[in-house]
This record gives structure tokens, C-alpha cells and sequence, in this order.
């Protein structure tokens, strides 16, 4: 039978399990971070699955279903083995992203995260985001604010586009038309006269960066649940807002999103 709403002190108690389990499976990252010895599958021309994504998707999910026999589940590879498609109900789901930026994973570039989120009713309750190259860890539950290693992190207050660093990602869509989209949204950003844009290939971390003041502003299309379910949390506990880049409300599963703080959001 599934629990009707979670308490607070329950949710409390499920991201403080989510910050050990990040921790034990940021060792696991760590240990094989630019490792030559990786075994790779191409699970797609561009997308990148290594064993350690396996293992540790596999030791977070399997820890989590053992503590909480009731909670459902939302991950990369349960996706993929489902064909791709999936949903949110509105029962209690954690939402697993094992290594966002495996592509930097296998390149030894730092910019890799270990996201895992509680939500429920569609909306995220908490989350966890761990760098464990970098050391960050990312903690937040709804109405209690965000924080970087224990200290509570605000948005970027910078409300001009010509001071602002906006990241995005190129996202692995090769057809013409989704090239030209991609560049044409680029271009946009440069004609505004914002500061600089930059490309860290993790939405995870760079939704994070985006919570604790690093960047002004981040936008993607083609984003699944699992890469921001944990760092929209971030964002909106940090006093930013994260919506459907047309300026509607944000699904999780709507595939697009762009964060940042109100005023340079709108």
C-alpha cells in the first residue's frame, strides 16, 4: 500500500540515506575517474554507458528499494529497458541519474554528478547532487533552503544578460534541423550580449552551478527527469526559478528546462 504523503521528518531521513548512498557511490566514481581500463558500450553514437554507471545506478537503486520497499523507481537504464518512455506518478519515486556526464566521465573532464531525487506528486521533495571529483556535494529539501557542503547557497543576484555566464549543451541530437535549433538559440544568447556561454556536458552540475552563484543561467532541450529532477530543487531552494523555456510551469518529463534567478529567467 503506498503511503499517502511523506512527512517532513520522513523526507529529512530519505535524503540523509541518498547523501550516504552519493558518498559510497562517489568512491566508486572516484576510484575509476579517468581510469584507461574502462569497459564502454556505445549505447549510442555520442552516449557513452560505462560498467561503473551500471554498478552504481545498480548499488543506489538496490539500497534504496531495500529501505524503502514501497518507493517506485526512475533511471536511465530502467528507461532504456523500457523503450525509452516513461512517466511520474504521483507516489513516491526516486528519480537515479548515476553519472550525469559520462561523456566527461571517460574523458577526465570534472564535470561529472551523481544525482538522485525523492519526488513525489510530480515535484521534487529532496534532493542530492554529488561531484565527487570536485568534492561538491548538493543537498536540498523543499522549504528548507539549499546547500553546498553544509552552507546554505543562493542564486547568482546579477539580473543583466550582458554580465551573465549562461551554460547549455549541445545535446545529441545530429540532424540538420536540430543543429540548426541548437545554434540559432546560441546565437541568441550572444545577440542579447550576455558575458560568456559555456558547455559542461552535465545538466546535474551545471543546474547546481546555477543554485549556488557559479552560473547566471542554464538552458537545455532534450534533458530527461533523471539529469534535473535533484537540481531544479537546487535551483528553486537557492531562491531561483527553473521553467519550460517558453516560460511555462516545468515537467520533469517535458525534456526541456531553463534555471536561473527570476529576473534575468524572464
Amino acid at each position: 500500500k503506498m503511503a499517502t504523503s511523506l512527512s517532513e521528518e520522513q523526507v529529512k531521513e530519505c535524503m540523509e540515506y541518498a547523501v550516504e548512498l552519493a558518498k559510497i557511490a562517489g568512491e566508486k566514481v572516484k576510484k575509476a575517474y579517468g581510469a584507461n581500463s574502462l569497459q564502454i558500450d556505445f549505447k549510442g553514437e555520442i552516449d557513452l554507458v560505462t560498467s561503473v554507471d551500471k554498478e552504481v545506478e545498480t548499488l543506489i537503486q538496490g539500497s534504496l528499494k531495500e529501505k524503502y520497499p514501497d518507493h517506485l523507481f526512475l533511471g536511465e537504464e530502467s528507461a532504456s529497458e523500457a523503450g525509452g518512455t516513461y512517466s511520474l506518478s504521483d507516489a513516491p519515486t526516486w528519480v537515479i541519474d548515476p553519472i550525469d556526464g559520462t561523456t566527461n566521465f571517460v574523458h577526465g573532464l570534472p564535470f561529472v554528478s551523481i544525482s538522485i531525487a525523492l519526488v513525489e506528486k510530480k515535484k521534487t521533495v529532496c534532493g542530492v547532487i554529488l561531484n565527487p571529483i570536485l568534492n561538491d556535494l548538493f543537498t536540498s529539501q523543499r522549504g528548507k533552503g539549499a546547500f553546498l557542503n553544509g552552507n546554505q547557497i543562493k542564486v547568482a543576484q546579477n539580473e543583466t544578460l550582458n554580465k551573465a555566464v549562461i551554460s547549455t549543451n549541445s545535446g545529441y541530437d545530429r540532424t540538420e534541423a536540430g543543429i540548426d535549433f541548437m545554434l540559432e538559440n546560441q546565437r541568441r544568447c550572444l545577440q542579447q550580449h550576455v558575458r560568456s556561454t559555456r558547455s559542461l556536458g552535465s545538466s546535474a552540475t551545471e543546474l547546481s552551478w546555477v543554485a549556488c552563484g557559479r552560473l547566471d543561467a542554464f538552458y537545455e532541450f532534450g534533458v530527461h527527469a533523471w539529469d534535473v529532477a535533484a537540481a531544479v530543487l537546487m535551483v528553486e531552494e537557492a531562491g531561483g526559478i527553473c521553467v519550460h523555456p517558453s516560460g511555462e510551469e516545468l515537467d520533469l518529463c517535458g525534456r526541456k528546462v531553463l534555471g536561473g534567478n527570476k529576473k534575468l529567467v524572464e
